[in-house]
């Protein structure tokens, strides 16, 4: 009986509606023949303006894509314009971001191989007869492996768990607890995040809980945690890499800084570490890494070790440490 009073509803308001069409009444009349609303009673005044957006927005800066890149793009469109427009060059070259594809570096072949063949079908990938001519054995194994086994045959597409595919997981905490000498690495405290900088936004989110809050950064570093404080309301608390001794932290510069935050009602309750430095490149020592993490432990103050460029140690009187490793040495990790 309700199906039947539905469609008949459907149809009266089909009708309804075509009616307004063919006298010719248009959108605007038959929006107010829904909302009971009057010509009068509508304005053409703007809902979003740069007067009601988020101010934090507005006036939220982010430095890679800021006005030297403006300006970068603006030459490069007259370069391609007018080759003759800049004598002194034919080219730019743009470094504002990590982007090394985009200078001529190549890709890491083997990962994409094993990604092609997680999202082809099974008929045309791992068991296609001439798939042992195109891809090597290894990434045939490990994407049948993800496939048939991680993915439980749900395809790649598929939602996961929240943190992300517990193989995925427990893959990250072998290579972390190889990488610290042993030190225990639990998969289920691990997340997984679509990239380094979504990860950064969802912990300064759940960090920075109102106006009041502040982050220690580094400076220089990566803009987007100056950006995300920004954005979100709160203080950046700056602390100055020492130049002049290989990008170092000076551990009196850090109890300073803290001390004049908090003498401006700031309430500091994080510490972003960067270990390789971005953009400076500088490998902490042990000690250093040590420093910080008893730094933090005294202030009570979150740590956020960016480790991103762990890997990419090029100085080889240096040698990376983490902060966990350095959490555990110094007996402050709670396992």
């Amino acid at each position: 009986m309700s199906a039947n009073i539905t469609l008949h509803r459907a149809v009266a308001l089909r009708k309804s509606l075509w009616k307004c069409s063919r006298q010719s009444i248009g959108i605007s009349r038959v929006t107010r023949l829904f909302s009971g609303k009057s010509d009068d009673e509508f304005t053409s005044q703007k809902r979003l303006t740069e007067d009601t957006m988020s101010q934090s927005l507005r006036t939220m800066q982010y430095a890679v894509r800021g006005e030297v890149v403006i300006a970068a793009d603006r030459i490069n469109k007259e370069l391609k314009d007018d080759p003759n427009s800049h004598p002194a060059y034919d080219h730019i070259v743009f470094t504002n971001i990590g982007n090394p594809h985009s200078v001529g570096q190549h890709s890491l072949t083997w990962p994409r191989q094993v990604l092609a063949l997680c999202n082809l079908p099974d008929s045309v990938g791992i068991d296609h007869p001439q798939a042992p001519t195109l891809f090597p054995s290894d990434a045939i194994e490990r994407a049948r492996k993800i496939k048939h086994g991680s993915l439980n045959d749900q395809g790649t597409g598929a939602y996961s768990h929240s943190q992300g595919v517990i193989s995925f997981r427990e893959d990250i905490a072998k290579f972390i607890e190889d990488r610290d000498g042993g030190v225990p690495s639990n998969p289920n405290h691990i997340f997984m995040s679509n990239g380094a900088s979504r990860a950064i936004e969802m912990i300064l989110t759940t960090l920075l809980a109102d106006e009041t809050c502040g982050l220690m950064i580094p400076i220089p570093q990566y803009p987007i945690y100056s950006a995300t404080i920004g954005l979100r309301g709160a203080h950046p608390v700056g602390y100055y890499l020492d130049e002049e001794n290989a990008w170092s932290i000076n551990m009196d510069h850090l109890e300073t800084q803290l001390a004049d935050a908090i003498a401006k009602g700031i309430k500091v309750n994080g510490f972003v570490l960067i270990n390789p430095g971005n953009p400076t490149g500088q490998v902490l020592s042990k000690e250093s890494v040590c420093d910080v993490v008893k730094f933090c432990a005294k202030h009570r103050l979150v740590l956020l070790s960016d480790e991103v460029y762990q890997e990419n140690v090029y100085d080889e009187n240096a040698e990376f440490y983490s902060a966990k490793r350095a959490a555990h040495d110094t007996g402050l990790l709670e396992v």
